[in-house]
């Protein structure tokens, strides 16, 4: 895992790119994410199936400032965050939630966690749910999460966006794109 000066030195020779600009937020061994202002919430009432292509239809929101999103206990929506992020050929990250916000329910890419290298140019999508008691607020911008960042032995050759990742065009809050990939025998 690399620590704040490594973090630095791989902003600096372009292998980690965060725009905006981190600036002050590198922390021992990470960065801080914040969250983007779109949520997409999915509706209840479809049964996901995997190898229909059955999803869920999503509701939209755009958070502010002044209309920040209520996330009830239970709930589960899909987030984003705030910055774009390239991750080059020799680095890659996992994206974990803030201890604080981890304490009053709010779990943060439980599954989904890891950034791929070869990841171009976009946010990334935050999966949200509330395991507390109590409501919590959104706000856009708000620090979300921590990235933290590895760097791999040698710099891999299945980057995720040449290699045709399927949300490699999402450049927002991403629905699920299901393909069969999760019915293949390996």
């Amino acid at each position: 895992m690399l620590s704040n000066e490594d973090i630095k030195k791989a902003i600096e020779a372009g292998e980690l790119v965060i725009d905006p600009s981190p600036k002050n937020l590198y922390e021992a061994a990470g960065v801080n994410l914040h969250l983007g202002a779109n949520i997409l919430k999915p509706l209840p009432g479809v049964t996901v199936d995997i190898k229909t292509g059955a999803l869920p239809e999503y509701e939209a929101y755009t958070i502010t400032a002044d209309e920040p999103y209520q996330l009830d206990p239970q709930e589960f929506i899909l987030g984003h965050t705030y910055e774009n992020v390239t991750v080059g050929a020799q680095i890659g990250f996992f994206i974990e939630g803030r201890s604080t916000l981890a304490r009053l329910g709010l779990t943060v890419v439980k599954t989904a966690m890891l950034v791929q290298p070869g990841h171009t140019d976009r946010t990334i999508t935050l999966e949200l749910a509330n395991h507390g008691p109590n409501p919590i607020l959104l706000y856009p911008k708000m620090k979300i999460a921590k990235a933290a960042i590895f760097r791999l032995s040698s710099p891999s050759t299945l980057l995720y966006d040449d290699r045709g990742g399927k949300y490699k065009d999402q450049h927002s809050v991403g629905r699920p794109i299901l393909r069969n990939e999760f019915l293949t025998e390996d």
